[in-house]
């Protein structure tokens, strides 16, 4: 009767171990195809980003916005400033700074008014609107 009870107690053991290890192999299949598929969508998706989450400064009195690069999560590759008509005011090429750069935008030279400052990638747009005053 001894060996009968040690046979059914390794049973029961052995089928809780390879149970464990399905869950566990399962839990492990389930989280990495969740990251890889988060990190997908996120890294073809510049649309998801908040205009709010990058920084955006702005210095009253030399009349200079800083913008930080490094809170924007794509390459950049122009910055404009652009008039309520439609028209380009300030038009620059940023394709060959540091992704890392606090940008000066300087607009001195502008009347005071509404404008809208865009920064282009290669494939999206992210506009703010400003007033100057």
């Amino acid at each position: 009767m001894n060996t009968t009870n040690f046979l059914n107690k390794m049973t029961l053991i052995k089928t809780t171990i390879t149970t464990c290890f399905l869950i566990a192999f399962t839990l492990l299949t389930y989280a990495q195809n969740s990251t890889s598929q988060l990190l997908a969508s996120n890294d073809l998706a510049p649309k998801g980003i908040i205009q709010e989450e990058w920084s955006f400064f702005y210095d009253a009195e030399n009349k200079i916005y800083y913008i930080d690069f490094e809170t924007i999560s794509m390459n950049l590759t122009k910055v404009k400033v652009v008039a309520k008509d439609g028209k380009a005011i300030i038009s620059d090429d940023v394709v060959d700074l540091p992704v890392n750069t606090i940008y000066e935008l300087d607009c001195s030279k502008l009347t005071e008014g509404a404008y809208t400052v865009e920064l282009h990638s290669y494939t999206e747009i992210i506009k703010k609107e400003v007033t100057l005053k």
